[in-house]
């Protein structure tokens, strides 16, 4: 008997946005063999009778590049339904990268994917692929090229222009990349290097991303007070390059700037109108997640980590980056609204913090909350993630209803994370669609399958077809739906019946993490 697994009686949502069916699918040497009705074969039959069956989802946004290495399950990320994870988000990916910068780089992605136990074996991305397929991991991963790490190999850290010769070779290091199979590039205009990067460079590199039909991915330099001109900024550097381009994680964040998403909404009507091809993702929660460090002023980070630490040590230069720290922490919200997520590494012991909102970790610490925001950025190499709780849940909803969306998660595991990286699709399916009845069922899953893997260019996924990709979920409506919160948010979600990636049976409901 060949490999094959017969899925019976399911109600098939194919993922282009038309009404379910009920049907058969037959899958067999990774792919989808046969769909159609009363098959028969000789092989393990699954009984879908009265559940869904959708193409596996793809979340648009992960940070998930040392996953396969340090957790091969990934049973985070298949216990929600993910069948393909994509890395080398925020203007930071973990190659290509050279001998050089090595340490530096790595030493960059803790806040945002971990800590590596050894040095990163791989220099190029199509390398970094490789090892990826031979660590056996749960899920796909699909790989973009952080602007931030481009950068860095040609130019360090340092915060200055490009030159002609640097933008040159970026551009051949970029081209390198996507013949590589990188599908486009990410830029994090909030996190140094990549915040360094003017129009030019942006425009110049993305042209050789559009000359290989790929797309931008851009976390913009701001998303609090300025919010529309960052986002025009990146409307340029597309219209410049003939890029299609992915806002990340779009929102706006702080009370005072609430509401001013709908702007971002009423211009992508505009682009769209004009021809352009763009969209966004998100993540359905209240609250963000990054390295604490993006409270500080991104100029203090130029020449990295060490170069800041040095920077505290001058009175002056000190008390310019506490005046713009504290206005940074005041527009999202205070200590009250900022909760400690991890502490990838310290020089003593500040695990105590992890859950604990900013305030009361300065109230412990007895000194005011941006000294504590220096105490542990000093004692952590920079490295401690926060979850930041500043999004209006009426925007959540606001942009989640529009035409340009897609999930994502986001996700950075850690010793009390965002509950996001474990149950964002269920909580997007049971919550939001089911519950609040956001959209009709069949577009929900085309925003989490068919469109994500269109403006991927995955044409290999995303849809039940046959001949395509055996990336499958089963899963029941009813029950579908997050059992975390972010005081404990290492927990599966319910209702992901099964999860096959490539053909392969990767999770099912109670394997546990």
């Amino acid at each position: 008997m060949e490999n094959k697994t017969l899925i019976k009686n399911a109600v098939i949502y194919d993922g282009t946005g038309s009404h379910p069916f009920t049907g058969d699918v037959l899958i067999g040497d990774g792919l989808i063999q046969k769909v159609g009705l009363f098959l028969e074969e000789d092989c393990e039959v699954v009984d879908g009778t009265g559940k869904i069956l959708s193409p596996g989802f793809i979340n648009c946004h992960s940070h998930s590049e040392l996953q396969p290495f340090m957790n091969p399950n990934m049973y985070q990320v298949v216990g929600q339904g993910i069948t393909t994870e994509i890395v080398g988000q925020d203007g930071l990916s973990v190659a290509p990268i050279d001998d050089a910068h090595l340490k530096e780089l790595m030493e960059n992605m803790i806040p945002l994917c971990g800590k590596s136990d050894q040095p990163y074996p791989w220099r190029s991305h199509g390398e970094f692929m490789r090892e990826v397929d031979k660590a056996g991991a749960g899920a796909h991963l699909v790989g973009l090229i952080g602007s931030g790490t481009l950068r860095m190999c040609v130019m360090g850290s340092e915060n200055r222009s490009a030159t002609d010769e640097g933008i040159k070779k970026m551009c051949a290091l970029m081209d390198q990349c996507m013949k590589e199979g990188a599908r486009g590039i990410s830029f994090g205009l909030i996190y140094p290097p990549s915040s360094y990067a003017s129009e030019e460079e942006m425009i110049a590199i993305c042209k050789v991303v559009a000359a290989n039909d790929g797309i931008i991915m851009v976390h913009t330099r701001d998303e609090m007070n300025h919010l529309m001109e960052a986002f025009e900024e990146m409307v340029r550097v597309m219209k410049g390059s003939g890029a299609r381009m992915e806002i990340s994680h779009l929102k706006s964040l702080g009370p005072s700037n609430w509401g001013t998403v709908a702007g971002i909404l009423k211009r992508m009507d505009e682009l769209t109108a004009e021809g352009y091809d763009i969209g966004f993702d998100q993540y359905p929660w209240d609250a963000g997640s990054t390295g604490m460090k993006v409270m500080i002023p991104g100029w203090a980070y130029a020449g990295g980590v060490d170069k800041f630490e040095e920077r505290l040590k001058d009175p002056a230069t000190k008390a310019q980056i506490v005046k713009e720290t504290e206005a940074i922490l005041k527009e999202r919200g205070n200590g009250k609204c900022v909760q400690i997520a991890a502490i990838p590494e310290s020089t003593e012991d500040l695990d105590w913090t992890c859950g604990l909102r900013l305030d009361k970790v300065a109230e412990i610490l007895k000194m005011d909350e941006v000294s504590a925001i220096f105490y542990i950025l000093l004692r952590t190499r920079s490295t401690a993630v926060c979850v930041y709780h500043s999004i209006s849940e009426d925007d959540v909803q606001m942009v989640m209803k529009s035409p340009y969306h897609v999930v994502c998660t986001d996700g950075i595991v850690g010793t009390v994370p965002h509950p996001r990286a474990y149950s964002s699709f269920p909580r997007f399916l049971g919550r939001y669609v089911r519950d609040l009845g956001i959209m009709p069922l069949e577009t929900a899953i085309h925003h989490i399958t068919g469109e994500p893997a269109r403006r991927l260019r995955l044409w290999d996924r995303g849809l039940i077809r046959e001949g395509m990709l055996a990336d499958l979920v089963l899963f029941d409506y009813d029950r579908i739906k997050d059992t975390n919160s972010y005081v404990e948010p290492i927990r599966l979600p319910e209702g992901i019946l099964k999860v096959w990636v490539s053909g392969v049976l990767r999770y099912q409901e109670g394997d546990r993490l």
